[in-house]
């Protein structure tokens, strides 16, 4: 005798499990279970038969558009005492907390910054729409953009479309933030993700205004174009710039990645603007550790490049 057995792993607020024979969908199945359950429970189907369930994602909160169905099957002929663990990996749960919702990137496409989101998406597997806009022709600052997008006339802006309605986030580390919570891109320890966040501040405060906007000036705004004002921060900037890619390579030369063993959101946002800094006239080879932290993100897979 054989039959399909289910076992929740862990205590959730709402469980809901159904069973059936043949080749039969979801909507198909037969409840005969559905309601808070407890660690180890089991329910056990007919003989040949097919048994599947679902979980809150929470273990405190009900939430239906946050469950999977279809998350976990009960298989065919498993033999008496053995059962299907009913668990959910941490990509599923961060997959599910996604479900249903659609985005759009609003960028300029020679941004790093806006790359920095699309990058994101792709090393998860996120499908991400694009709205391309020129900021050198002022095409954030009409007031359809101001009124519709986002009031500061800035991007990136990630839209997000879901049971909310369309909802607007500006700021591109608080975008790529969003689409990675609760993925392998963020770390679960705490100090890991504090440390995380560490890098991407340092990123905003020490390395964009500087690495990013000489970019910015002498490859798409052109020096002879400058302004005195901005001529006169040239210096400042460049200094500025060397000393915070100093900063990553020697911490490079000791880790492979910023936080932990792996990439996190740390390692985005720092490699956008870094990996074009020769844009900005700075000299990578003289950061050897970086450039073969480049090739290790260059590597990954779903990795998408900047142009």
């Amino acid at each position: 005798m054989s039959y399909p057995l289910l076992r929740l792993c862990d205590d959730r607020a709402w469980v809901e499990i159904r069973k059936g024979r043949g080749a039969v969908t979801w909507n198909d199945m037969e409840r005969v279970f559905e309601g808070a359950a407890k660690a180890g429970q089991e329910w056990r189907g007919d003989e040949g038969g097919k048994l599947s369930g679902r979980c809150c994602i929470s273990s405190s909160h009900v939430d239906s558009t946050l469950s999977l169905p279809y998350a976990v099957h009960g298989q065919d002929g498993v033999n008496v005492g053995q059962a299907v663990e009913l668990a959910f990996p941490d990509d599923m749960i961060w997959k599910a907390s996604l479900h249903g919702q659609a985005f759009v990137l609003h960028e300029d496409p020679i941004s790093a910054n806006c790359y920095k989101i699309r990058l994101t998406a792709a090393l998860l597997g996120l499908p991400l729409s694009r709205r391309a806009y020129d900021i050198r022709k002022g095409e954030t600052r009409t007031p359809e953009f101001l009124a519709r997008v986002n009031a500061n006339g800035r991007i990136p802006v990630l839209e997000i479309a879901g049971a909310s309605g369309i909802r607007f986030l500006p700021e591109s580390n608080a975008a790529c933030w969003y689409l990675a919570s609760g993925s392998r891109l963020i770390p679960t320890d705490r100090f890991a993700q504090a440390d995380m966040l560490r890098w991407m501040f340092f990123e905003q405060y020490n390395h964009e205004p500087n690495v990013a906007t000489l970019r910015f000036w002498l490859a798409y705004i052109g020096e002879e174009n400058l302004s005195e004002a901005q001529k006169g921060q040239l210096g400042a900037k460049r200094s500025a710039g060397e000393a915070a890619l100093r900063l990553m390579d020697e911490h490079l030369a000791k880790h492979d990645w910023f936080v932990g063993h792996g990439i996190t959101l740390a390692d985005i946002v720092l490699f956008a603007y870094t990996h074009v800094a020769e844009e900005g006239r700075f000299v990578l080879d003289d950061f050897p550790a970086i450039k073969r932290w480049i090739s290790r993100i260059e590597a990954l897979p779903g990795f998408v490049a900047l142009n």
